[in-house]
Parts: structure tokens; C-alpha cells; sequence
């Protein structure tokens, strides 16, 4: 396994857990730690989607987050909401393509 997919993975299950923090405003850092792991999660999604030249659905879905961020930092607090509601459905997506195999040509 690469160190990209181990970045990507590392950051993107830290920001489940820091998220979750986040939103039962357990300390206010944890805030602008989960925004940095999407925004790893996002560079490392583009840097994957890259060098696989593979710009799945997945890929999508792990950078999605990003537009929470950015409403949650330009004053709209929904916005780091929104963020980890699409980082869980991204994460619900990477685990329901573990289980199901892709369709057969």
C-alpha cells in the first residue's frame, strides 16, 4: 500500500473521530483539526485521482467535504455540519464498495 492511500485513509478516519468532537463541541480545537484532515483528505484524493488517472466516484465523494469547510469558514457554521454529514457519506461509500463487487462487464 502506498503512502498516499495511507494518508488519505489516516487523515479521513482521524476526521470521523475529531468531527464527531467537533460537533459535541468537545474543545474548540477540534474545529480546525478536522478541517485540516479534510483538506489532507482532499490534496491526497486529488494527488490519487492523478496518478491513477482513476477520478472515481469515491474520490468525489472524499473531496466533497471541502465545500463545508470553506461555507464554515466564510461564517456559516452549517457549513463544518455539512462537512462531516458528507465525509460519513463518503466513508459509507468506501465501506459499501468493500462489500459489494463492481459489476461484471
Amino acid at each position: 500500500m502506498g503512502w498516499d492511500v495511507i494518508i488519505h485513509s489516516s487523515a479521513g478516519v482521524l476526521a470521523l473521530v475529531l468531527g464527531g468532537l467537533m460537533l459535541a463541541d468537545w474543545a474548540p480545537w477540534t474545529t480546525h483539526a478536522f478541517s485540516l484532515l479534510m483538506v489532507v483528505s482532499f490534496v491526497s484524493a486529488v494527488v490519487i485521482s492523478w496518478w491513477t488517472t482513476s477520478w472515481v466516484r469515491g474520490h468525489f465523494l472524499a473531496m466533497a467535504p471541502i465545500i463545508g469547510i470553506a461555507l464554515g469558514y466564510a461564517g456559516y457554521p452549517i457549513g463544518f455540519a455539512l462537512a462531516y454529514g458528507l465525509l460519513w457519506l463518503a466513508f459509507a461509500h468506501f465501506v459499501y464498495r468493500g462489500f459489494v463487487p463492481p459489476p461484471k462487464a
